[in-house]
């Protein structure tokens, strides 16, 4: 009853905002601003936080079929709370009530409930394939134009028209195919909407610390008008990051290294309350000469250990700057773009910085035998002249403005999805028609039920045309995280709540003490305090990663 509970909490909210006539909700916002009004699936969810421990811990594992659809499409977040939350109440509803692991389809027939989850799990499969064999390439700006109004409503249609074009110009390389090139959403002029297409570069990198995402609803940390600072040190001691803030007195830089140590995170957060904004961007994954292609492109030297380069010797000679620098935090993929770096005003002969790297790699790429080599070179190659599309909202007030940005951005990811892997009727009608066209079985009446929660949200007067398409790779993770998370909940029966967790602030006070030690730690080494009190490195480093934990938990 608690899980029961916990899921509904959701999932009768969520469904309200299916399709068209989908209804708005206010959600409250912090550091007192006004609440926002959205129907974003996603948006609303992570402000559905329940007291009851039980059915806290039931939501969470419920919404992590939605979070997962909307990290790998961008949209199909409430289809996938839909499919899931059906399913859920459908088989816990036809529970024994005895205490055996079965499912009671009366008439003294049943099943263990781990076959039936075995069952439900292979239509899946099957479901998933009829989703792949009946999606059909986008072939025209057109279809791409029917995608986005299905995605912010026909109320938006020529909002829906401005986004597919920017879609369609800048997501296909010369022969059609997908490429995942950036879109930024940034604020306009009132009333206008305008787009530009710029070069930007992008990278794989991370953001070293969730406590420095900026813009937590899209997973981003986004820094602005930004000096840049690269190394291929391991930016692990305290006094020389401290150091190096100091020789470059800069009140915005992005530092990019391989790592940050726990130290480090703490005295950066720290220098941001006195003003010095440092933003730390982890790139484990660049080489040395892949760290050049992105000082080529920002301005900036890289502070080499590899030639024998002293962190102690910066100077602002060594920065580049950039007019943005957006950094993705999701987990399933490391993602960061560049835009207006300095290497595009800077000229080496007649040719800008950029174009005379790029040349350098394409001559490279000609005498490369190694076929890993030229794919690697290649990749460089179009990192350094990706092209970056920039839709401005121009909106009355912020909450219009907020509305509007989470539409334009759910039909930018519904259409670079339907790039991707092509669409199929929309409005629930594919998975209507896949389930008629199987056999009947324990998901019938779920894959009927997105396109009946459509029906019913429109109070069942909906008339779903041909021109009423859904991008195929959404629909189908609908149906694989959905149908994953309500299989796996259909055997769970215990739940384990933390207990200790009693609050947000009990839940940042074990992170406060181990901050009040570390600070403690270093006051006292450099004598600024004088006490009998020993505290150990190790004991602080052991306190900081446990209070971390918590912090991730």
């Amino acid at each position: 009853k608690k899980i029961l509970a916990g899921v509904n909490a959701v999932y009768n909210v969520l469904k309200l905002t299916l399709g068209p006539e989908g209804k708005n909700a206010i959600l409250p916002r912090s550091w007192n601003r006004g609440p926002r009004i959205t129907n974003d699936g996603y948006t609303i969810s992570e402000n559905i936080l329940l007291k009851d421990e039980h059915e806290r811990l039931a939501a969470e594992a419920f919404k992590e079929g939605s979070k997962k659809t909307n990290q790998l499409a961008g949209d199909g977040t409430t289809g996938t709370a839909v499919v899931s939350g059906y399913l859920i109440n459908k088989i816990f509803n036809i529970l024994s009530r005895e205490d055996i692991p079965t499912v009671d389809y009366g008439e003294n027939k049943s099943k263990a409930v781990r076959a039936l989850r075995r069952e439900i799990l292979e239509i899946k499969d099957k479901v998933i394939e009829k989703i792949k064999e009946k999606a059909k390439r986008v072939e025209s700006l057109e279809e791409l134009e029917k995608i986005a109004i299905v995605a912010v409503g026909k109320e938006d249609e020529k909002l829906a028209k401005i986004t597919a074009k920017m879609v369609w110009d800048i997501a296909r390389d010369e022969q059609g195919n997908f490429v995942d090139n950036h879109i930024d959403m940034t604020e306009g002029i009132k009333g206008e909407l305008e787009t530009e297409i710029t070069k930007g570069m992008r990278f794989p990198a991370k953001v070293a610390n969730r406590a420095f995402v900026t813009n937590p609803d899209r997973f981003e940390m986004v820094c602005e008008e930004v000096s840049i600072f690269i190394t291929n040190y391991k930016l692990i001691n305290v006094y020389e990051v401290i150091g190096i803030l100091n020789n470059l007195k800069q009140s915005k830089i992005a530092l990019f290294s391989p790592e940050f140590s726990f130290g480090v995170m703490n005295s950066l957060m720290a220098s941001a309350q006195k003003g010095v904004f440092a933003y730390p961007i982890k790139c484990p994954a660049l080489t040395t000469d892949e760290l050049e292609d992105l000082a080529v492109y920002s301005g900036a030297t890289v502070i080499d250990k590899n030639k024998g380069m002293r962190l102690a010797n910066v100077s602002t000679e060594f920065l580049g700057f950039a007019d943005k620098i957006i950094v993705k935090d999701t987990e399933d993929r490391e993602d960061a773009v560049l835009l207006g770096g300095r290497g595009e005003k800077v000229r080496h002969g007649v040719e800008t910085l950029i174009a005379s790297r790029a040349d350098v790699l394409k001559e490279q790429l000609k005498l490369a035998k190694n076929e890993l080599l030229k794919i690697k070179l290649e990749k460089r190659i179009a990192n350094l002249s990706s092209a970056v599309g920039v839709i401005k909202v121009g909106a009355s007030t912020e909450n219009e403005l907020l509305y509007l940005k989470l539409k334009i951005e759910d039909a930018v990811y519904s259409c670079k999805a339907a790039l991707q892997e092509g669409y199929v009727k929309g409005g629930g009608l594919c998975l209507k028609e896949i389930a008629e066209e199987l056999e009947e079985n324990i998901l019938t009446e779920t894959l009927k039920e997105p396109y009946n929660q459509i029906q019913k949200n429109a109070g069942g007067k909906l008339e779903i045309g041909e021109d009423v398409i859904d991008a195929a790779k959404v629909v189908r993770l609908i149906i694989e995280h959905g149908i994953s998370i309500a299989a796996v909940m259909a055997t769970t029966d215990i739940l384990i709540p933390d207990e200790r967790d009693k609050s947000v602030a009990d839940s940042y006070k074990p992170i406060a003490n181990a901050l009040n030690k570390y600070t403690y730690f270093w006051a006292r080494r450099e004598g600024l305090i004088k006490e009998s009190e020993d505290l150990a490195y190790n004991e602080m480093e052991q306190k900081w990663d446990e209070a971390m934990a918590l912090d991730r938990d």
